[in-house]
């Protein structure tokens, strides 16, 4: 009697599916507490490859404590009003820029480290000469600063013969300059400064005042100074050989100013 082969079972594509299915399927991570108060967190991933990953992590949690002033905790708690009314808890970034903190501690030793002046004798020196100076008004003699001199103040009686010349000399909306030494230079950059000026000007004479009208907002130069000489022979000169000088890429033009009324 002749034996039949037994039959190959055909193949289910179904059963690939689920072993591909089987084979896909992660472990859940897990934590484990250590004895040392630290935690081990194990986790798996599929790579690109398609190759399955362990990763193993073993973290410390540190609890770190802050004091804070109580009204700065304090205000912390208010609730947000305007734009940030509805914002969640803490700063937001459209709406807050928050800086380092800068903690300055110094230097233990910043007294030895400071500038003993009193070991230099070049600043020694300078107090002597300056100890018997005193403070002297250009216009009365008085003892204050030429620019607090006020128009129609008291003159003592040796001065009076003067008190003409010197009421020239103040109430001016530029300030209490002369304006018979005065010159009015026009045409200035506005990337000029008023220390430049002086150093230029002083070349003729001793310069007693300089204003350079700036705009308030972009603290540029406006186009114009005022430049005070203390003799008028010194202003003449200067007007002359200033007058056209080549100065940031501008020609200067300097005139004496006129009196103001």
């Amino acid at each position: 009697m002749a034996s039949t082969a037994p039959t190959k079972a055909k193949h289910d594509w179904a059963d690939d599916d689920d072993i591909e299915e089987t084979s896909t399927e992660l472990p859940a991570p897990q934590t484990i507490a250590n004895k040392d108060g630290t935690k081990t967190i194990i986790t798996y991933r599929i790579n690109d490859d398609g190759q399955k990953v362990k990763t193993t992590r073993r973290i410390r949690y540190i609890t770190h404590t802050e004091k804070v002033n109580p009204r700065v905790a304090d205000r912390k708690s208010w609730a947000k009003f305007g734009a940030s009314a509805n914002d969640g808890a803490g700063p937001a970034a459209d709406t807050t820029s928050i800086a380092e903190n800068m903690i300055f501690r110094p230097s233990v030793n910043w007294r030895k480290d400071a500038k003993d002046e009193s070991a230099d004798p070049n600043a020694q020196a300078m107090k002597d000469k300056l100890k018997d100076k005193k403070v002297k008004c250009r216009i009365c003699n008085g003892e204050h600063f030429t620019a607090r001199f006020k128009k129609g103040s008291y003159v003592p009686p040796a001065l009076r013969g003067g008190a003409a010349s010197a009421s020239a000399m103040a109430g001016s909306k530029y300030g209490e300059r002369d304006d018979l030494a005065t010159l009015r230079v026009t045409n200035v950059s506005e990337m000029a400064e008023e220390g430049e000026l002086r150093d230029m000007f002083e070349r003729f004479g001793r310069v007693t005042r300089v204003f350079l009208a700036k705009d308030r907002d972009t603290g540029m130069a406006k186009g114009f100074a005022f430049i005070s000489f203390a003799d008028r022979g010194d202003a003449v000169k200067a007007c002359n050989k200033m007058d056209g000088f080549g100065f940031k890429h501008l020609i200067l033009r300097v005139e004496f100013a006129k009196k103001a009324q």
